[in-house]
């Protein structure tokens, strides 16, 4: 395999990777991480912990939604050389109609705003241009297929992603923020690795220029998605541009805390932290990752899931562009083994990396359907039980207040909680319904 080959696989599957490696602090702050986890450096069990903080089970080692959406690209594109929305979205209403109890489909933890567009596609008039005006970067990593099949940008590489990200979302953040992820996959398969915080820096210059590139083409060939929202259509260029002037090695703390106040300038929403899913806040923080943390693959990815909450997307972010330049070997072994349906993810991954048709033995619903069933299956051990009580009748205790009780009587009652509990709150009823009603038969 040619290093360019290498590189691509490395995006492809570090994208996987980092997904998987996600799941685990999906939702976690960053003090919670270091508590439960001390650092992601490992594919962690969630079990000790559910209830505590993670509020759902999570296979060890498996990938959820963001992987999942790619590989519905990745069927498409190697069967065809094209990944037309219309057949993308054929695939993926078939991973959306059959799963287990408790999931949509196959998919595994998606969002709302996922499963509402692919529950839409059925009703659509245009199959390829939603009106879900969400900017949320659910779906970034579906451009990483076609990062990984073309290797470089080009008018060709802009076009298919403007036109696949239109597949899910109306709103040009959403648009530019899907190519972009693509665009920085092509760029870094072309550097070299990084041995010194801000080597990189340049990456956020040629993003500028990227974003640039793509809102113009949305304003011209796509005007209903560049006037769909009334926020700035050019926000991401603008972001990235200040990002750029701002940047200090060493500084990423204060500088997520700038990615977050800007995105609330933006959405006129208050965002508290860079790790929140939007997509002005995820896409910058990772790319920020990726600039500051010098020294291979998996400081790189370490360091960016360490702060949990949005772990999945930010992992697929870093992982695919931390691949793209360190490359698949630079993914540690533990990583690579550890990951469930290693074997599927590389052979796809190599397939796109050469360009070749894909003629694997597994179908792909087939295929995540099962994962899906099996972290089912192992989900229901740690559902709470129901437990089956049969009530208890209260004992009938209307006269025990129409006269002086008997101190034996009270005795009793003392003795059994229940019934005394029962006595008070009946003998203040009486008191009350007397006062408001003189009437009331002594």
């Amino acid at each position: 395999m040619s290093t360019s080959d290498d590189k691509a696989l490395g995006s492809w599957y570090g994208m996987a990777v980092g997904d998987a490696l996600g799941q685990s602090v999906k939702g976690l702050k960053p003090e919670t991480v270091k508590q439960y986890f001390k650092t992601v450096d490992a594919y962690h069990d969630v079990k000790p912990h559910i209830g505590k903080g993670v509020k759902r089970y999570r296979m060890k080692g498996l990938y959820g939604v963001q992987t999942q959406a790619a590989l519905a690209v990745s069927e498409v594109l190697l069967a065809t050389k094209k990944p037309a929305p219309e057949a993308i979205a054929d695939v993926l209403m078939r991973m959306g109609a059959n799963g287990p109890e408790g999931y949509f489909g196959v998919f595994r933890r998606p969002e709302g705003c996922f499963y509402k567009t692919v529950e839409s596609f059925l009703n659509r008039m245009d199959m390829a241009k939603s009106n879900e005006p969400y900017a949320f970067g659910a779906t970034f990593s579906v451009a990483l297929p076609i990062a990984a099949y073309m290797k470089r940008n080009s008018v060709t590489f802009r076009t298919q992603c403007v036109e696949l990200a239109r597949l899910f979302s109306i709103h040009p953040w959403e648009i530019v923020g899907t190519a972009l992820t693509g665009f920085l996959v092509t760029r870094c398969l072309e550097l070299q690795s990084a041995s010194q915080p801000g080597a990189l820096k340049h990456l956020f210059g040629d993003a500028v220029a990227f974003c640039e590139e793509v809102e113009t083409l949305l304003q011209v060939e796509h005007g209903d998605a560049w006037h769909a929202v009334e926020k700035d259509p050019q926000a991401f260029s603008k972001t990235l541009r200040e990002l750029e002037t701002r940047y200090e090695p060493g500084q990423c703390d204060a500088l997520g805390k700038w990615i977050a106040e800007n995105a609330s300038r933006f959405t006129g929403v208050d965002i508290v932290h860079p790790t929140q899913g939007h997509a002005l806040t995820l896409l910058p923080f990772a790319l920020l990752m990726l600039v500051d943390v010098p020294g291979g693959f998996g400081a790189v990815l370490t360091a960016t899931l360490n702060y949990g909450r949005e772990a999945d997307k930010l992992g697929a972010l870093a992982g695919a562009w931390a691949g793209a330049l360190y490359g698949f070997d630079a993914i540690p072994d533990a990583w690579r083994s550890g990951l469930v349906n290693a074997k599927e993810i590389k052979a796809r991954g190599e397939a796109l990396a050469r360009r070749k048709s894909w003629k694997g033995d597994k179908d792909l619903v087939a295929m995540e359907l099962g994962l899906t069933n099996k972290e089912a299956e192992e989900r229901r051990k740690f559902l709470p039980k129901e437990t089956k009580k049969t009530a208890k009748k209260p004992a009938p205790l209307d006269d025990l207040w129409l006269g002086e009780e008997p101190r034996e009587s009270i005795s009793q009652l003392k003795e059994d909680p229940y019934k005394w509990r029962q006595f008070e709150r009946d003998k203040a009823k009486k008191k009350r319904d007397r006062r408001r009603n003189p009437g009331f038969p002594e």
